[in-house]
């Protein structure tokens, strides 16, 4: 695995990491020589630590995007339960979509979060008023992809934040709406039994100084959590080519302005943004390639996205 910015992202870090874990797991051995591993040595040995596992959810929303809105089965006004949601989100648009949830925070008047943000595409002006949490970051045409977001109760939002041609986020062409979410006193949902229990692989860690990205990426579930103080998203793109640092450096500020890459990239998914100290669950299943990780949250009041200061990475799966 790469990293991506030098100063955001702790590439070498990880791999110490990685060899020191190796070195604890295999202490307890024999000694140079031949020597018989001791009882008490043996009784040292630190067992392998089980894996989290995913949590139970209360329900399953199916969730079609296209130009522009969203088709949500069940219905968004009937009433949904607090708790754990499996997302089975489907692309059947034209362009790049996603979905993004955001709790509207205590005592915010609605009309005061309507104003914050008419006719702001990057999101800043209102992120203050709400907590985002998570969701199913941009994904392209034809594509599906599979999360778990722990909703709220109370009015939250559902959004996509993705820009069309001219830089007009898509929420504010229309595709946004207010889901009803009572407390939760939902039984397990049927529906999502299958994946209930699954071991989760890895955690992405959206930390201070970057991207913390799991080594490997197998296929299967992982946990994405915010230990930041700053909100972040966790957009995943694979690449069309092999890039050093440099040229993605070029792509980043090419995404940022909304410009077409040089190059090819694709939309995989990720993580909506979330909030300081959220979390929640993506599925993936990568194809062996070269993927560039980026975020493009701004800070409140301030558009400009995370990733120009550096909060992107580079990574390889597979035997790329």
């Amino acid at each position: 695995m790469r990293s991506g910015a030098p100063v955001r992202i702790r590439g070498l870090a990880a791999v110490y990491i990685a060899l020191a874990a190796f070195a604890i797991g295999c202490g307890g051995g024999g000694t140079a020589g031949g020597s018989d591993t001791s009882d008490e040595d043996a009784a040292t040995t630190s067992a392998p630590q089980p894996r989290e596992r995913l949590p139970e959810t209360v329900q399953t929303l199916g969730i079609d995007a296209t130009e522009y809105a969203f088709e949500i089965d069940p219905d968004e006004l009937e009433g949904l339960e607090a708790g754990w949601t499996r997302l089975e989100f489907d692309n059947v648009g034209q362009e790049p979509h996603q979905v993004m949830f955001a709790r509207i925070k205590d005592g915010v008047d609605m009309a005061e979060l309507a104003a914050a943000g008419a006719n702001d595409s990057s999101g800043a002006g209102a992120i203050e008023f709400v907590d985002m949490i998570g969701g199913v970051s941009y994904i392209g045409p034809g594509q599906q992809t599979t999360a778990l977001v722990d909703l709220t109760e109370g009015p939250v939002l559902a959004m996509c934040y993705v820009p069309d041609r001219n830089g007009v986020a898509h929420a504010l062409l229309g595709m946004s709406t207010t889901l009803t979410v009572a407390g939760g006193s939902a039984s397990p949902d049927p529906a999502g039994a299958d994946g209930a229990g699954e071991e989760v692989l890895g955690t992405f860690e959206l930390a201070e100084d970057g991207y913390q990205v799991p080594d490997p990426l197998d296929a299967g579930w992982y946990k994405v959590e915010n230990t930041d103080t700053a909100l972040h998203e966790l957009s995943l793109l694979e690449l069309g080519a092999t890039v050093d640092e440099a040229e993605a450096g070029l792509l980043v500020e090419d995404l940022a302005a909304n410009r077409t890459p040089e190059v090819e990239l694709e939309a995989v998914g990720g993580m909506g943004a979330i909030s300081p100290g959220f979390e929640g669950y993506l599925h993936l299943d990568l194809e062996d390639g070269d993927y560039l990780a980026v975020d493009f949250m701004p800070d409140p009041g301030e558009p400009r996205p995370h990733m120009l200061d550096g909060y992107w990475a580079l990574f390889s799966t597979g035997d790329a």
